[in-house]
């Protein structure tokens, strides 16, 4: 009795693990092979790792967390004194993440050469995420970190979509990783449109000559004080009347002859009642014609009413001053847009 359940904790015991691996999520289970690889049961972390990275395993598995599987399987290699099967674990590694590395406190010297083998044989270019951030152009940029396994020419582009002019943010050599920036400003040195925008990066290995690029998407948005609006074009209603109408002319004419017909009137009735010969009321009238025919020429020949001109020139001066100083006032505030700048939706893209 004794012997048979023995022989079943011992099966529970052989099972147990099992179940437990086939339960627990990915992140636990790297939990465990850290555990036990820092315990040096390499033995055991092997089965656990490759468990992992491999295609048969149901669970979700990140790309952060298969790198870290390819590191520690590697390292674990390293120490079983497998070197070339560490490299490829290496290499796989740094395929997926160019920033990968080996902590050297955490790791041995032959395991960092053997790294440093994989970083030599193997070509990436990479890029951390896109941070969002909020960016005055006149005296901030948006930082990226880029980086190439090994040594290489890193040319680093940026071009609004469906535009073919584009800003260079580098272009040179580079071994490892480098801060790019930008400040905002388009190909042509204004102000950068918003918009989706392509940061592209082509890389070139002065090693191996193999050649990596990807582009990755930002969206750019402003961030502006509203505008204030420009004062309307001046009316028919807001001006007084520069030019006396045509008619003006005609009704001093008619005014002229109006008079002299008085005039003439006049003349008649002093004559018939004897005070006179009437030859006054004749002058009178001619002179009346006269000035009506002259006032009739004048107004025809000079039509302006200068002080409404003058008037009238205050009022455009003072509005086209309103606006001048509204203009100023926008570009102003146009100068102190604020770039909002985050990732777009779009996932990086490898060709």
């Amino acid at each position: 009795m004794r012997r048979r359940a023995a022989a079943l904790g011992l099966a529970l015991s052989l099972v147990a693990p099992t179940i437990t691996v086939a339960q627990a999520g990915t992140a636990e289970l790297l939990q465990q092979a850290r555990q036990l690889y820092e315990r040096l049961e390499i033995e055991r972390a092997l089965p656990i790792l490759r468990q992992v990275v491999s295609p048969e395993w149901p669970l979700e598995v990140t790309n952060a967390q298969r790198v870290e599987a390819y590191k520690y399987l590697g390292a674990a290699l390293v120490l079983r004194g497998k070197r070339d099967s560490a490299v490829l674990y290496f290499r796989a590694a740094l395929e997926r993440d160019a920033f990968a590395d080996l902590d050297p406190a955490q790791f041995t010297p032959a395991q960092a050469g053997a790294f440093a083998a994989a970083r030599r044989l193997t070509f990436s270019v990479g890029a951390r995420p896109i941070p969002e951030t909020r960016v005055d152009h006149r005296t901030g940029r948006l930082t990226v970190t880029l980086v190439t396994i090994h040594a290489a020419v890193l040319r680093a582009t940026l071009r609004a979509l469906g535009d073919t002019d584009y800003v260079v943010l580098y272009d040179g050599p580079n071994d490892g990783a480098r801060e790019i920036g930008w400040n905002g400003l388009g190909p042509d040195g204004r102000l950068a449109p918003a918009g989706r925008y392509d940061l592209s990066l082509v890389a070139r290995s002065q090693i191996t000559a193999q050649a990596d690029s990807l582009h990755m998407y930002l969206d750019l948005r402003h961030d502006v004080e509203p505008f204030e609006d420009t004062l309307p074009a001046l009316s028919d209603r807001d001006l007084l009347p520069e030019r006396h109408p045509e008619s003006t002319a005609g009704k001093d004419l008619l005014k002229g002859l109006g008079v002299a017909v008085g005039a003439l009137a006049v003349g008649g009735l002093v004559a018939s009642d004897r005070l006179g010969t009437g030859r006054e009321g004749r002058i009178m009238a001619g002179t009346a014609i006269v000035g009506g025919i002259v006032a009739f020429y004048y107004r025809r020949t000079h039509r302006e009413i200068p002080r409404n001109v003058a008037l009238n020139e205050n009022r455009r001066v003072a509005r086209d001053t309103a606006n001048g100083a509204i203009r100023r006032r926008n570009a102003d505030r146009v100068a102190r847009t604020i770039l909002l700048i985050t990732p777009a939706s779009a996932p990086a893209v490898r060709p």
